[in-house]
């Protein structure tokens, strides 16, 4: 811990939350440091340090100190676990005493040189009085909610747990006193009877009446750097974490009107303000070593910002000869002006014959220059002004033809050096920024993946540097990812892929896993076709050429599984057959002319009637669901003689029945002198009936079919 920084500062005691805040009429000392080792006590009001005593280990731990910080109270634990003493010092005599403490307590306070304040075990608090050459306990305090500690005044203390926070004084004669109970979560006190309660949004509250007053900001998080009480006036000084400061925190003052209850804010979000605001109005300001300590009518004249006026106007012609105001503003935020003399500056600005703008044509990045402004503390204001050169600009994208799909880098001569240039998405959203060289070479890389036939926006300069802006639009150029339109499926044999897209150029490969399958030149409307396979996961359709690859899988390309009973011939009556299950629909062509329209929603098998087909035509039926098709074509073909078995072999005068099995659909005709009896066949065993006959007549029994083909005749005379 940087014992330094005793005000304000936090540290765990006992698992538990101890914040120390040391109220002082006296001006403090500084315990001061060599690397590690103690070597004295700094007296902020004198400047002069007093020795550290000389037999003491300058290791030594500081245990408690005294509110006024002239009593601190050491322990010397280099020592084996058997021997750590204590050691009290006054650090306005350099004198040191060792002493004997009871054990097993952890001191919190120094009050005096015959009192100290302990914490013990079971949340028991301890005054330890002198008597004679030892210390011991003279009266014990238990609170068994586990509190916080927090030191109100030199001999005030409470102890905070839950909401409720008992206020006790360590009495002359060594005994505790309970002096107040307040309702409050979370608190820092700030002078007698005045708090900030942090309990929600931080706000000063009077525990004797209290009453509230909000601050100007809402806040919550601060610590309390001080106060100081006047007779009507409560001043009250404040430190937050703030990123935009150069030390990551930032400090307010602010004055609390007694009589009106009105807050008002001094100085808001400052990271020159002292580091230490005593309660008798003392100010501590320690700058890269520096310690200088004002009283409170000094501390509001302290100089808190310097404001460059030249700010008002900051577009500069070269060789401009620069007559800047510069104005001081102290903490009770009166102004004065600033004599030139009195300040400093650097950056981009020639200080020979007055301060004046850069004469040279040089190209210059940063454009700004800081007054700087030291006060007697130490503390260093800075205010930065920065201007523009107005150029004319005639830089130009001529040279840019094209933008691709993708990542590249462009190098473009726009003509003139030092040159910003911005280029945005057509949503607005910027995609790279980039500055011409010297040369006036441009080198900007842009991401334009998914970007295709997009615009791109170049705005060129801007209106602080140069006369004018411009603006070029350049048309994402590249491949569209291969477009199916049309996917067909021939007889299980082909796959044929119709890929139509905006514009030529490049190659339509088909890979199959790293193995190439086919590749062809890609036109506006191409087709692809690739030898049936059930394997279609495992097929890509790429484009490659002058811009980025586009690729296409054919994994979720599945085909159609419709079909045709086959084979047809030129006997049938009805073409058969089954659309598949995800088919919208079918139609039906025969010769390429259209027959017939099959309703998926009504049907998946289907007959359609049709006349005697002829030899050598051909039946199409193709399927379509969205973009897929399947072609399914068959020849017609002649068909063959039908068949007829006979199964009896003799007729006699009394016979009436043949008995026969013919192919199934075609008629069975017996003859008896040229007089028919038919019947269709069934494909079983069918039994042909007729009168009876005389002998020696003759009877004749075959199939025919429709187009009269016939089978093998049987001939059986009556006998």
């Amino acid at each position: 811990m940087n014992w330094k920084h005793w005000m304000g500062s936090v540290a765990v005691v006992c698992g538990t939350w101890l914040t120390l805040t040391t109220l002082t009429e006296a001006a403090p000392y500084d315990i001061k440091k060599n690397d590690q080792a103690i070597i004295g006590f700094y007296d902020l009001e004198t400047k002069q340090t007093t020795p550290y005593p000389s037999g003491v280990s300058p290791y030594a731990f500081l245990r408690a100190d005294s509110a006024d910080k002239t009593w601190f109270l050491f322990q010397d634990d280099y020592f084996d676990e058997s021997f750590q003493p204590y050691y009290l010092m006054n650090a306005k005599t350099g004198t040191s005493e060792e002493v004997k403490l009871p054990a097993n307590l952890e001191y919190l306070r120094v009050l005096d040189q015959n009192h100290f304040m302990a914490r013990g075990i079971s949340d028991a608090f301890h005054v330890v009085e002198r008597q004679g050459n030892e210390f011991v306990i003279s009266d014990t305090l238990k609170d068994g909610r586990s509190p916080s500690v927090q030191w109100i005044s030199p001999n005030r203390f409470s102890l905070i747990r839950d909401g409720i926070a008992d206020w006790y004084d360590v009495k002359t004669d060594g005994t505790f006193e309970k002096v107040r109970t307040v309702e409050v979560n979370s608190f820092s006190p700030l002078t007698g009877d005045w708090i900030l309660d942090f309990s929600k949004t931080a706000v000063i509250r009077n525990v004797e009446t209290n009453q509230t007053y909000a601050l100007p900001n809402k806040r919550t998080d601060q610590i309390v750097r001080g106060a100081y009480e006047a007779a009507d006036r409560l001043y009250i000084q404040l430190t937050e974490e703030d990123e935009t400061k150069d030390d990551h925190q930032s400090t307010s003052l602010y004055v609390l009107n007694k009589q009106t209850g009105q807050v008002t804010t001094l100085v808001d979000y400052s990271d020159h303000l002292a580091q230490e605001l005593l309660t008798d109005g003392r100010a501590v300001y320690r700058v890269n070593g520096q310690t200088t300590l004002l009283d409170f009518k000094d501390y509001l004249r302290q100089p808190i910002a310097i404001d460059d006026q030249t700010k008002a106007d900051t577009v500069f012609l070269e060789k401009a000869v620069l007559t800047p105001e510069v104005q001081l503003t102290r903490i009770d935020g009166t102004t004065e002006p600033l004599a030139l003399r009195d300040v400093t500056f650097t950056g981009d600005v020639d200080q020979e014959n007055g301060v004046r703008i850069p004469t040279s044509q040089k190209r210059i990045y940063n454009t700004a220059y800081t007054v700087a402004y030291t006060a007697e503390t130490g503390v260093v204001l800075k205010d930065t002004t920065r201007y523009q050169h107005k150029r004319y600009l005639t830089a130009t994208l001529d040279s840019l033809k094209e933008v691709k799909e993708g990542v590249y880098t462009y190098q473009v001569n726009l003509g003139q050096a030092d040159v910003p240039v911005n280029v945005f998405r057509q949503d607005g959203t910027r995609l790279n920024s980039a500055v011409s060289d010297e040369k006036g070479m441009l080198t900007i890389g842009l991401g334009t993946t998914g970007l295709l036939g997009q615009t791109v926006s170049f705005k060129i300069g801007d209106e602080n540097t140069f006369d004018q802006k411009t603006t070029v639009q350049r048309t994402i150029a590249g491949y569209e990812i291969p477009r199916v339109t049309q996917s067909t499926n021939t007889n299980f044999k082909t796959f044929t892929y119709r890929l139509e897209s905006k514009q030529d150029g490049g190659t339509y490969t088909v890979y199959q896993g790293k193995k190439k399958i086919t590749a062809i030149p890609a036109t506006k409307k191409t087709e692809v076709t690739i030898p049936y396979t059930d394997q279609l996961a495992e097929y890509r359709i790429v484009r490659s050429g002058s811009y980025v690859s586009k690729s296409l899988s054919l994994k979720d390309s599945v085909m159609l599984y419709s079909t045709l009973n086959n084979p047809l011939n030129d006997e049938q009556t009805t073409i058969d057959g089954a659309l598949d299950a995800d088919a919208c629909y079918g139609k039906l062509y025969i010769d390429g002319k259209y027959t017939a329209y099959i309703d998926r929603k009504k049907t998946r098998i289907f007959a359609i009637p049709t006349k005697p087909l002829k030899a050598g035509q051909v039946v199409k039926l193709v399927t379509r669901k969205g973009t897929q098709l399947q072609v399914s074509e068959q020849r017609v073909v002649a068909a063959g003689n039908p068949t007829l078995k006979s199964y009896t072999t003799t007729l006699s005068p009394t016979s009436t029945a043949w008995k026969v099995k013919a192919t199934k659909g075609k008629t069975i005709v017996v003859t008896i002198n040229q007089k028919r009896y038919t019947k269709t066949a069934t494909g079983k065993t069918q039994t042909m009936t007729f009168p009876k006959q005389k002998r020696g007549t003759r009877v004749t029994v075959h199939a025919e079919s429709i187009k009269l083909r016939k089978s093998k005749i049987f001939t059986l005379t009556v006998k």
